[in-house]
């Protein structure tokens, strides 16, 4: 019984706080060319041109918010897994450790020295898990505040492209930046405490 116990211990631990290997993929539309040309206006009036340029503008600036959607999604579906991954995680050790523990010494001590040092011990590895979760960045916040930096630069650049104040230029480029930084951004750097 111990035994059984103590695997299933580890088998719990070992795949809670695993990730399967997932091969790095870049999404196609990711490498696709992207492109913004406004017409030049020969042969057109201002406002003929003004309103062809905003038109391709506005198209671009569409593609561009549904091109960002999903992976802006992505990140916040990951980032609430690993924050419920992460809380069940440390409730479970709560429930042991305040719960299990003082129930089986209550029970009988002697009789269940081997369930209280088990259950024990799992409430004091899940609080060190859960440490190390949060400074590794592993505990969804590392996630959602890399998604809502992205979120902001995105933000002003979609500021500039809607301004039709702005050049035409001025604002193809700011689209053409959102686009760019809902795929390229800094990630976090994992790191593990070493405290002692």
């Amino acid at each position: 019984m111990r035994r059984s116990f103590i695997a299933l211990s580890l088998t719990s631990v070992l795949t809670a706080c695993s990730a399967p290997d997932q091969p790095m993929t870049v999404m196609e539309d990711s490498a696709a060319g992207f492109s913004i040309v406004l017409s030049d206006g020969v042969g057109l009036t201002d406002i003929e041109r003004n309103k062809i340029n905003n038109d391709k503008l506005e198209t671009k600036l569409a593609e561009t918010l549904n091109f960002c959607l999903p992976r802006l999604s992505g990140y916040e579906i990951k980032s609430a897994d690993q924050a419920r991954n992460a809380y069940w995680l440390s409730m479970s050790g709560l429930v042991a450790g305040s719960i299990a523990v003082p129930a089986l010494t209550a029970a009988s001590a002697a009789g269940n020295a081997v369930w209280i040092a088990a259950a024990g011990g799992w409430a004091g590895a899940t609080n060190f898990a859960s440490q190390q979760l949060q400074s590794s960045g592993l505990s969804g916040s590392t996630i959602a505040k890399t998604r809502n930096e992205i979120v902001k630069s995105v933000s002003e650049q979609i500021e500039i492209a809607t301004n039709t104040a702005q050049p035409p230029e001025v604002r193809a480029a700011a689209i053409m930046k959102a686009r760019a930084q809902c795929v390229l951004h800094e990630i976090s750097v994992p790191t593990v405490s070493t405290q002692k």
